[in-house]
C-alpha cells in the first residue's frame, strides 16, 4: 500500500522537488529567491565561477531551454580564480554568492553554503517551470515586494 502524502517520507502533493533549505522560509531562501527570479527577468548572464560548475551550468542552461521554452536568454560560463560565483545580469541588477558580503548594495549577496549553488539551480528551475516571469503569483508574495538587501545582509550576518 502506498504512504499517504505528508507520511513520514515527507512527501509533498506538488510537482514542485521538496528543497528543505528553500521550503524553510530563511533569508537564506528569500535571497536565494530574489537572485533566481533577478536571474530569470535579465535577457542574459554570465556566471564567473572558478570552473568546478561549468558542465552544470551547460545543464542548467538546456534544462530552462528544455522546460521552459518561453524563456529566451543566453548563459555566459566564464571561469576565473575565485571561490565566489558572481552573476552578472545583461539588465538587471547583479548577484553573489561568497563568504563575505559585497559592498554595493546593489548586488544581491547569498552567503556562501554546502548547498546553495543547488539551492539556487533548483529555485530557477522551478520558476522557469512555473512560467516565470510571465506568470501571476507563481513566484510568491515576495515578488511583488521590493527587495531591500540590508535587512537580508541584517538577518545573515
Amino acid at each position: 500500500m502506498a504512504a499517504p502524502w505528508g507520511s513520514r517520507f515527507n512527501r509533498h502533493s506538488s510537482s514542485v522537488a521538496h528543497v528543505p533549505e528553500l521550503m524553510m522560509g530563511s533569508s537564506e531562501g528569500a535571497a536565494v529567491s530574489e537572485l533566481a527570479r533577478r536571474i530569470l527577468r535579465s535577457r542574459g548572464v554570465k556566471i564567473s565561477h572558478n570552473g568546478l560548475l561549468s558542465e552544470e551550468i551547460e545543464l542548467l542552461s538546456n534544462e530552462l531551454s528544455d522546460n521552459a521554452p518561453k524563456i529566451i536568454f543566453g548563459i555566459e560560463s566564464i571561469v576565473r580564480v575565485s571561490e565566489d560565483i558572481y552573476f552578472e545580469m545583461q539588465d538587471s541588477k547583479d548577484g553573489l554568492i561568497s563568504v563575505s558580503p559585497p559592498e554595493s548594495l546593489e548586488i544581491v549577496w547569498i552567503k556562501k553554503t554546502e548547498f546553495v549553488w543547488n539551492n539556487l539551480k533548483q529555485k530557477i528551475i522551478e520558476l522557469g517551470r512555473a512560467g516565470y516571469p510571465g506568470c501571476v503569483g507563481c513566484a510568491g508574495p515576495a515578488a511583488n515586494e521590493p527587495w531591500n538587501e540590508t535587512d537580508s545582509r541584517n538577518q545573515i550576518l
